[in-house]
C-alpha cells in the first residue's frame, strides 16, 4: 500500500494536486492548518502553515511547508530563481519567522519542512545537511519526500483501524483492474459504502458515524479514488478515471444529504475538493477526446461499427454534455472567472458540435437511454449559445426516429440491453422481438416536446401523425421525479421517487402542446429544478451528472423551460461549495 502511495504521490502536480493532498493530511495528523495554499499570493517561502502536537515528540510546534515537485537536485537547490529551494527556505527565516509568526505562536517550536512529490538527490543531500546544521538555532528542519509522505498518509489516513484490511484488498483490486474498459469497479464501491457507513441500498448502517468521523472517512474515500484516478489515467483510460471521480463526488453527496442539516456546512470544504478532482479529471478526459471529434468518424476507434458504434458514441455525448454543464454552471466570482469559464464552455461547445457534426450515427440512438444523453446535450448547447446547432440536431433526430419505427429497424430498443440490441441485428425479421423491443419510448415523447419548444412544427406534426397511425402501439413516455427524489437521486435507482406520464400524448396541435407544457411548470411537486439541493450550493450540475450517471432520465421540469420567454437561470447559488 505505501508504495502504491508513492507511485501516486509521485505523479503529482506541486500546485492544485500535491497542496490539496498536504492540508488533508496535517489535518489527520492532529495539526490545524492556518491558511490554504495559494497561486499568485506572495507568501515569504511558507506555502502551507499549521499548529499541532508533533506526533514525534508530543511537543506543541508551528509547522511550516516549503511545497516541491519531483525529484531535487543541484539545479533546483539554487539555480537563482527566488522560487528554488534555498532562496525559498532563506525567505522563511529572514521574512516569514521574523515578520509574520503571530504572536500567539512565537513561543512554539518552529519547523520548516520541505516537502516534494519526489526524493532528495544524492548531489544535494551535503548542501540539504550544511543548510541545516547552519541555521539550528533558528529552526528545526524536516524533509517529507515521496517516501515520507507516503508513510505518513498509510499511518494517519488510512491507519489499519479507520482503513481495514478489506478496504485495502478491494482498492488493490481496484487498481489492478482499472484500466479494463469493462470493469464496473464493484471492489472500489464495496470499499466506498463501508467507508461512508452505509448499505447497498444507500441507506444509514447503524450506529451512524458523526460529523468529524465522517469529515475523515471524506477525505479517504477522496484519497483513495485520486489514486485509482490516476491509476487509470496511467494506463490511458481517462474515461474510466472520470468515472471513478463522478462516483466518489455523488456518493459523498448523497452521504451528506444524510447528516443532520445543520451539520452539513462543516463537510461542504471536503465536497469542495472532491468537485475539484472530478473538473481536473474532466479536463483530462476531455484533452484526449478532443481531437477525435474533429475527424469525420474519428470516434471510430472507441467502439465497432453498426449499433455498438452507436453505444460508445452516445456514451461520450453524455460525458461531453455533462462536463460542459458543469463548466457553464460553475458559479463564477469576478470578471476573470467569467472570462475562464465562458473560454471553457465555448471549447467544450465546439468539441460537441464538431462531435454532431463529423457523426452521423449522433443523430441515430439505438438504446431508449441513449435520449438521456441527447437531452444533457441539448440543454448544454442552449445554454452555451448554440441554439441553431441543437435546433438542426434535435430536427435530424426527429426525421430518422420517424422513419426507424415506421420501417420498424434501426429504432431505440426500448430495454437499454444491449443483449437484445445485438440480438434484433441479428434477427430483424422477428416480429414479435419487434414488438417488445418498441413497446415503449423515452426517445419518442422526448424527441416529440424538444420539437415543440425549437418550434419544428413539421418535425412534430410527422412524429404526433406517427404516433396514431403507423407506431401506435409504441407507449411514448416521461418520467417526472417527485419531491422525494433527493433521497436517492445521487446514490441511483431513483425512478421509484417519480412517476411516470405514460402513455405521453402527441397532441394534434403544438399551440395544445406548449400549454400543457406550461400547466406541468406550474405545479410545485414536480419542480426538480426549485427542489435541488445541489442548487442552493452552486453545485447544480451534479444533478445532470447523477442523470448520466445512473441513466436516469432528464427531468422535463428543466429543459420544458427552455419554451418559455425566461429560462432556468443557473446562476443562482448564494453559498458555493464548488470554491
Amino acid at each position: 500500500m505505501r508504495l502504491i502511495i508513492s507511485q501516486f504521490l509521485r505523479t503529482l502536480r506541486e500546485r492544485d494536486e500535491f497542496d490539496r493532498l498536504l492540508p488533508d493530511l496535517l489535518l489527520a495528523m492532529g495539526y490545524v492548518p492556518l491558511a490554504k495554499p495559494q497561486t499568485g499570493v506572495r507568501q515569504f517561502g511558507v506555502d502551507l502553515a499549521a499548529v499541532g502536537k508533533s506526533p514525534v515528540d508530543g511537543i506543541e510546534e508551528l509547522l511550516l511547508l516549503v511545497i516541491k515537485q519531483g525529484d531535487l537536485g543541484r539545479r533546483d537547490w539554487d539555480n537563482g530563481e527566488p522560487t528554488s529551494v534555498r532562496p525559498s527556505l532563506n525567505e522563511v527565516l529572514d521574512v516569514y519567522l521574523t515578520k509574520l509568526v503571530a504572536p500567539e505562536h512565537a513561543g512554539l517550536r518552529k519547523t520548516i519542512v520541505l516537502a516534494t512529490t519526489g526524493d532528495l538527490k544524492q548531489d544535494v543531500e551535503t548542501n540539504w545537511t550544511g543548510f541545516k546544521e547552519q541555521n539550528s538555532a533558528r529552526a528545526s528542519f524536516d524533509f517529507w519526500g515521496a517516501d515520507r509522505v507516503s508513510h505518513l498518509v498509510e499511518r494517519f489516513m488510512l491507519d489499519e483501524n479507520l482503513f481495514a484490511p478489506s478496504d485495502r484488498a478491494d482498492l488493490r483490486k481496484s487498481l489492478a483492474l482499472a484500466s479494463d474498459s469493462e470493469y464496473d469497479f464493484r471492489d472500489l464501491n464495496r470499499m466506498l459504502l463501508r467507508q461512508l457507513g452505509l448499505t447497498a441500498d444507500g441507506k444509514l448502517q447503524m450506529p451512524s458515524l458523526d460529523t468529524k468521523a465522517l469529515q475523515k472517512a471524506f477525505r479517504r474515500i477522496h484519497l483513495a479514488a485520486q489514486i485509482c484516478t490516476r491509476w487509470a489515467q496511467a494506463e490511458g483510460d481517462s474515461r474510466q478515471a472520470l468515472w471513478i471521480s463522478e462516483r466518489t463526488l455523488l456518493w459523498a453527496w448523497h452521504r451528506l444529504q444524510l447528516t443532520d442539516p445543520n451539520e452539513r456546512p462543516k463537510l461542504h470544504a471536503t465536497i469542495a475538493g472532491m468537485w475539484h478532482s472530478y473538473t481536473e479529471a474532466a479536463a483530462r478526459y476531455f484533452d484526449v477526446i478532443r481531437p477525435h471529434l474533429e475527424v469525420r468518424d474519428g470516434m471510430a476507434g472507441y467502439g465497432s461499427e453498426g449499433a455498438a458504434f452507436a453505444v460508445v458514441l452516445f456514451e461520450h455525448i453524455g460525458l461531453i454534455a455533462a462536463i460542459g454543464l458543469a463548466c457553464r454552471m460553475e458559479p463564477a466570482n469576478g470578471a476573470e472567472a467569467v472570462a475562464t469559464i465562458e473560454s471553457n464552455v465555448a471549447e467544450i461547445a465546439d468539441g460537441l458540435c464538431a462531435l454532431i457534426k463529423n457523426h452521423e450515427a449522433s443523430a441515430s440512438p439505438r438504446l431508449d437511454g441513449h435520449i438521456i444523453d441527447a437531452t444533457l446535450a441539448v440543454i448544454f448547447l442552449v445554454l452555451a449559445g448554440r441554439h441553431d446547432e441543437a435546433k438542426g440536431w434535435v430536427a435530424e433526430m426527429a426525421k430518422r426516429l420517424d422513419y426507424c419505427f415506421q420501417t420498424e429497424s434501426k429504432f431505440p430498443v426500448s430495454t437499454d440491453s444491449l443483449e437484445d440490441l445485438v440480438e434484433l441485428e441479428v434477427s430483424p425479421k422477428d416480429s414479435k422481438l419487434t414488438e417488445k423491443l418498441m413497446s415503449t419510448s423515452w426517445s419518442l415523447a422526448t424527441i416529440a416536446a424538444l420539437c415543440v419548444i425549437f418550434k419544428l412544427d413539421d418535425h412534430y406534426a410527422a412524429l404526433a401523425r406517427g404516433a396514431t397511425g403507423p407506431y401506435d402501439k409504441v407507449c411514448a413516455q416521461l418520467w417526472h421525479p417527485t419531491k422525494e427524489w433527493p433521497e436517492s437521486w445521487y446514490f441511483g435507482d431513483a425512478l421509484d421517487q417519480g412517476e411516470a406520464e405514460a402513455p405521453y400524448a402527441l397532441l394534434s396541435s403544438t399551440a395544445d402542446m406548449r400549454l400543457r407544457m406550461k400547466q406541468f411548470l406550474e405545479q410545485p411537486e414536480f419542480d426538480w429544478v426549485e427542489s435541488s439541493p445541489t442548487r442552493k450550493v452552486g453545485l447544480w450540475a451534479l444533478d445532470f451528472v447523477a442523470c448520466r450517471h445512473f441513466r436516469m432520465p432528464v427531468p422535463a421540469s428543466a429543459w420544458y423551460r427552455f419554451g418559455n420567454e425566461n429560462p432556468v437561470d443557473t446562476n443562482v447559488a448564494q453559498v458555493s461549495v464548488a470554491r
